[in-house]
């Protein structure tokens, strides 16, 4: 991540890592990865070129998954589709715009965002572009289709409701930004009839899906400190809804949960991501921003286990395999945790570049892309039990 400062100061501010402090030392070195005895392997079905990868620079570039396809992107505009069970290139399309935010699927359509303040509909079965629309700056998280929209969050602060049928916007929301925030924005959750979103302000707010009104906001993080950075509170992570709570979380912030009727905090825990969050039945699992893996309990928000074995290895945010976790490293190593202790279960390396984006888990199946516009995908393999 690079810090994206609105007053053009571009200086060694942008060489200040959010995996340590700022400090006039050089960032903390990686930990060293001990040995694990692999519980299981992993197969490797396929793996295919997506195209041009953002190397270290920021993008929101994350596949999606529609049916049996797999939709991808890359950063100057080629979206591919690829079939999910052989890797065969079903549709590709070059759209001829830099793209930086997305991909979502849903009723057919993919959504995608670009750098240059459009966003991009195109039919899911064949790549065909329905619409594009433009917005008010650059958009660097998938956007939200439900129902009839297409809900899109843009860098300056702004949400945009756009209708999903020829892009005509529908409402927009306007928030006043920060003039110093991390470079990234939180993407909407469009759910029973509300958008919800994190801000740059350190807020999370609600607005009603139809009319754009805001329903609520809740805090996440407050400004603390005396500097510009050390009082950045961006709200990056995505909001999960799990049952009637609203799971988020922020930088310089809290782990929170909610009521998701009214934003009414249930508990809170100290936490700083700009990662965005897991959530199954018993806990809440966040990587923090020195590369530490938190599990919390999911009902009254009490650490349950930490584990600091990949900090500042630059870790994705965590999926769920079965009972596991499986994460991602700046080396290209894949690793495994188990949900109930946080141990390492199992590891293996696939990347030479390493990896950016949080794991997609279907099934059984987990899709990970390179920093260098590479895609994997694979499948867990237990080992077999003697007899």
């Amino acid at each position: 991540m690079t810090l994206n400062v609105k007053s053009k100061l571009l200086t060694s501010l942008a060489a200040c890592a959010l995996l340590v402090a700022c400090s006039d030392e050089i960032v903390n070195e990686p930990t060293e990865l001990e040995d694990v005895e692999s519980q299981f392997e992993i197969d490797v079905r396929w793996s295919e070129s997506i195209g041009v990868g953002a190397d270290e620079k920021f993008n929101g570039l994350t596949p999606a998954v529609w049916n049996d396809y797999i939709i991808t992107a890359d950063v100057e505009g080629l979206v591919t589709a690829f079939d999910r069970e052989s890797g065969d290139i079903v549709w590709e399309v070059e759209l001829n715009e830099p793209l930086s935010g997305g991909i979502s699927a849903n009723a057919g359509l993919i959504a995608i965002g670009s750098k240059k303040a459009r966003v991009i509909v195109l039919n899911v079965e064949d790549g065909s572009e329905v619409w594009r629309a433009d917005v008010s700056s650059e958009v660097l998280a998938k956007p939200a289709i439900e129902a009839t929209k297409v809900v899109v969050r843009t860098a300056d602060g702004r949400i945009f409701a756009l209708d999903s049928n020829d892009g005509e916007q529908e409402w927009f929301y306007d928030r006043v930004i920060p003039n110093l925030t991390i470079r990234g924005t939180s993407a909407p959750l469009a759910v029973d009839g509300a958008v919800l979103t994190g801000f740059a302000n350190g807020k999370l707010a609600a607005f009603n899906l139809e009319t754009g009104d805001l329903l609520w906001e809740q805090r996440v993080s407050s400004p603390r400190g005396s500097s510009d950075i050390s009082r950045i509170v961006d709200v990056d992570t995505t909001p999960v809804v799990y049952g009637s709570t609203l799971y988020g979380a922020g930088y310089n912030g809290y782990a929170i949960a909610m009521d998701l009727s009214n934003g009414r905090y249930l508990w809170r825990e100290e936490l700083s991501t700009v990662k965005d969050l897991f959530v199954d039945t018993l806990r809440v699992y966040a990587v923090t921003t020195d590369g530490s893996v938190v599990a919390i309990n999911r009902t009254t928000g009490d650490i349950a286990w930490k584990q600091e074995g990949l900090k500042y290895r630059s870790p994705t945010a965590a999926a769920a395999l079965g009972d596991n976790l499986v994460i991602g490293d700046f080396e290209g190593y894949v690793h495994f945790l188990d949900k109930s202790t946080g141990d390492f279960v199992a590891r293996d390396h696939l990347d030479d570049y390493g990896f950016a984006h949080k794991p997609i888990v279907t099934d059984n199946e987990v899709i990970l892309t390179s920093r260098f516009g590479f895609m994997y995908v694979f499948n867990k393999v237990e080992e077999d039990s003697e007899e």
